[in-house]
């Protein structure tokens, strides 16, 4: 718990919420129903505050065929486990990893692992199940509510309901109700830098990964 309560802004998030998300260290997933909904942009948030602000051993897996973050955070490459990896601010990103390399890595690292999942499928399904907690980037907006609503079905029916989380924008048009999509319906935290995080946004980062 040591320097995690430096923040003085932050006092309206509870001590047993960080001592609860500390304790139980998670493997939280985040896919988009679309494309561009900022599910890597959300990813780096959670993944910098876990290490940041609450000083855990945290991993980053890039679930994709192609790297958008090797530019950013490819500088100094390490080897851990026969793994290639990259450590960038504290965080360990393993970069353009696939389904098998990724399940190894649920199974050995001691932490909390951030997966970003670029496309959902039969087998990042695979990935996606061993989250503890699963998280879907949308918007509501007309001309996106149809692929939220075929996410969600894909993603029950493969047997992902119970635990599914589904957070967006905050939208003008007029918003469904959590129970009639089948998930819990949160607004995305706005967070302009995640390398740069702000006091008041720790308390919406909290709530989304507990």
């Amino acid at each position: 718990m040591k320097g995690i309560f430096k923040f003085k802004h932050w006092q309206k998030t509870s001590t047993n919420k960080i001592q609860k998300i500390i304790k139980n260290k998670k493997v939280i997933g985040v896919i988009g129903a679309s494309r561009k909904m900022g599910v890597t942009h959300i990813c780096l948030c959670i993944a910098n505050f876990l290490q940041s602000a609450l000083k855990q051993n945290v991993l980053y897996i890039e679930l994709a065929e192609d790297s958008q973050l090797l530019p950013v955070v490819g500088e100094k490459q390490i080897n851990f486990d026969g793994h290639i990896a990259f450590s960038y601010k504290k965080v360990t990103y393993v970069l353009a990893c696939d389904e098998e390399e990724a399940v190894s890595l649920i199974n050995s690292w001691n932490g909390h692992i951030v997966i970003d999942v670029a496309d959902y499928s039969k087998k990042s399904y695979q990935v996606l199940c061993r989250c503890d907690k699963k998280i879907m980037i949308g918007s509501l907006q007309p001309w996106c509510i149809k692929d939220v609503e075929m996410m969600i079905e894909k993603l029950k029916g493969d047997g992902l309901k119970e635990k599914f989380i589904y957070t967006y924008e905050n939208d003008t048009n007029t918003k469904p109700s959590g129970n009639s999509l089948g998930c819990t319906i949160r607004t995305r935290p706005f967070i302009e830098n995640p390398f740069k995080l702000k006091e008041e946004n720790f308390n919406a980062i909290v709530e989304m990964i507990l």
